[in-house]
């Protein structure tokens, strides 16, 4: 149950790491700050780093947190426009899934997957694991 939590934590996590860093791109901060206007290009990958490097599981699960967390901000994203009253045609949402979900999914898990193999070759490099300490 515990792993179960800490893995919708992560992905919690991942989304508001994306969040933040498009609320970085607002046109208020992009106007003092110009550089401002890439971080969005930044977001799916470090969202799906935050969501792995949260998880602390396997790598399989954590991969799985950082996918999971892109497609959550698409649907935060739909929830929070359906409370303003924004209404998608049903061509849209093919529109959403080709691109934007899938390019996102596959850099979050970019992103995952870094945290995952530097989090390998740091333990590597550390001391070995007690017998029985879970992946961390």
């Amino acid at each position: 149950m515990r792993a179960l939590a800490r893995w919708l934590a992560a992905v919690a996590a991942g989304v508001l790491v994306f969040e933040g860093l498009d609320l970085l791109a607002s046109p208020a901060v992009v106007a003092w700050a110009p550089v401002a206007k890439s971080v969005p290009a930044l977001s799916p990958f470090l969202c799906g780093a935050a969501a792995a490097w949260t998880a602390r599981l396997r790598p399989f699960p954590a991969l799985l947190a950082a996918a999971a967390a892109a497609w959550a901000r698409i649907g935060v994203d739909r929830a929070e426009g359906l409370l303003r009253g924004v209404h998608l045609s049903s061509e849209s949402g093919l529109f959403l899934v080709l691109y934007f979900g899938v390019p996102w999914m596959l850099s979050a898990v970019v992103g995952g997957a870094a945290v995952v193999l530097v989090g390998r070759a740091a333990r590597r490099r550390g001391s070995p694991r007690p017998a029985g300490q879970r992946y961390r």
